[in-house]
C-alpha cells in the first residue's frame, strides 16, 4: 500500500492530466455565430450586431484565459515537485515511494529509452498517412525540433543548476528527469495537434509518457520529483514552442522567402542551427 501522500500525488496528476487534456482545441468545430462571423469577414460584409454584442460581453474570467490553461498543471507539476525534493521535503514523498518500488517491483528494461519519443513519431506518422492535424507534416517536424531544442535547453539548464544527488547516488544531475521531459514534450505536441480530433490520441501520448516517468522511478534512476519536474518541463516546452513557432515562422518568410528554414538546436551545452532550403 502506497503512503497517503503518494496516493495523493498520484490521483491529483491523473486528474490535472485528464483536465489537460480536455482543454478545448483549434480543431473543434466552430459554433454558428464564429462561422458566420468568419464567412462574412470574407465577403466584406461587417456584422455590426454581432460585434456589438462581442463588445458588450462580459470579460472571461481569468481562469478561463488559454494563458492560465495553458500554465496550471506544468506550475502544479513543478510546486509539486520542488516541495517533494530532498532539499525542501514537505511532502516527503521521494523516499516513501523509492521503498514501496524497492518493496514490490524489480524492473530492468530499455524501454523507456524509445517510449519517450512514440507520442511525436504518432504525431508525425498521421500527418504523413494523410490525417489532417494543426499543421502538415513539415510543419510538425520543424515544431518537434524547436520544441525539443527549448526542452533540451531548460532540461540542461535546470540539472546544472539544482545538482539533486540521484537515487542511486552515481551523479548529481537528477532534477528534472530528461527522458520524462521528451515524453511530455512529444505528448503535448501529439496534443495540440491531434487532441481536437480525439480525447484519445492526447490520452494515449501522456500515457506513453506517464510510462515513461514510472518506468525511470521503477528503474531507480530518479526521484518523483525529478519525474514531476521532467512533466512540468516538457509541456513548458512545447507550449513555447508553439508560442514562438508564428513569430519565428513569418521572420524566416521575410528574410528568406518560403524556400529555407532554419531549426536551432541546443544539446550537452552546445548550440547550433540546421537550414532546410527547397530548392
Amino acid at each position: 500500500m502506497l503512503p497517503p501522500t503518494t496516493l495523493m500525488l498520484v490521483r491529483g496528476g491523473c486528474l490535472l492530466l485528464l483536465l489537460w487534456c480536455s482543454r478545448p482545441s483549434r480543431l473543434a468545430a466552430q459554433t454558428p455565430t464564429v462561422r458566420w462571423l468568419t464567412q462574412s469577414w470574407q465577403l466584406g460584409r461587417e456584422p455590426t450586431d454581432t460585434l456589438r454584442r462581442s463588445a458588450d460581453a462580459p470579460r472571461p474570467r481569468f481562469t478561463a484565459r488559454p494563458a492560465f490553461r495553458r500554465t496550471i498543471v506544468p506550475a502544479t507539476l513543478l510546486t509539486l515537485a520542488v516541495l517533494g525534493t530532498e532539499k525542501v521535503d514537505v511532502l516527503e514523498s521521494d523516499e516513501g515511494l523509492r521503498e514501496e518500488v524497492h518493496e514490490h517491483l524489480r524492473i530492468r528494461t530499455n524501454l523507456d529509452d524509445q517510449l519517450r519519443h512514440v507520442p511525436a513519431y504518432a504525431s508525425l506518422g498521421l500527418s504523413l498517412a494523410g490525417v489532417r492535424g494543426r499543421h502538415n507534416t513539415l510543419n510538425q517536424a520543424l515544431l518537434f525540433g524547436l520544441s525539443y531544442t527549448i526542452n533540451n535547453a531548460l532540461t540542461s539548464r535546470l540539472k546544472h543548476l539544482t545538482r539533486v544527488e540521484r537515487p542511486l547516488g552515481n551523479s548529481f544531475d537528477s532534477f528534472p528527469s530528461q527522458h520524462t521531459s521528451a515524453a511530455f514534450s512529444a505528448a503535448t505536441l501529439l496534443h495540440k495537434e491531434y487532441g481536437g480530433r480525439s480525447l484519445w490520441y492526447s490520452v494515449g501520448g501522456y500515457t506513453a509518457a506517464t510510462a515513461t516517468g514510472g518506468l525511470r522511478i521503477a528503474k531507480d534512476n530518479h526521484w518523483l520529483s525529478d519525474v514531476m519536474a521532467g512533466a512540468a518541463v516538457g509541456i513548458v516546452s512545447t507550449e513555447l514552442a508553439y508560442w514562438a513557432y508564428p513569430w519565428l515562422h513569418r521572420q524566416l518568410r521575410k528574410g528568406l522567402g518560403d524556400r529555407a528554414v532554419v531549426i536551432p538546436s541546443y544539446l550537452n551545452g552546445a548550440a547550433g542551427a540546421t537550414v532546410v532550403v527547397m530548392l
